[in-house]
């Protein structure tokens, strides 16, 4: 993962183009799809084809490499037809 050029953030974001699965707990949609565009220790930016509200918690159900299980949306807009793009904070439930 090669760090991204110019970001003033607490911790540093890679670049990391990596699927991987999710749920949300208080939602009905069972397992959903994403993929991780950076991340880095304290969150990352997805994309899905799924819209979830900022504050939402999410379930991270994957082997990404993060230390946390956990994150709550901080933002998320459309991206493209049926695409979303969202920013995710890690955190524990």
């Amino acid at each position: 993962m090669l760090p991204l050029n110019g970001d003033k953030r607490r911790h540093q974001r890679k670049r990391s183009i990596t699927p991987f699965a999710y749920r949300v707990p208080l939602g009905a949609s069972g397992i959903q799809i994403g993929v991780t565009t950076n991340i880095s220790d304290s969150g990352m930016c997805i994309y899905s084809d799924a819209n979830h509200n900022e504050g939402e918690i999410i379930e991270i159900r994957s082997s990404l490499p993060v230390s946390h299980l956990w994150a709550a949306v901080r933002w998320a807009k459309k991206d493209a037809a049926d695409i979303y793009k969202m920013g995710l904070m890690f955190c524990v439930k």
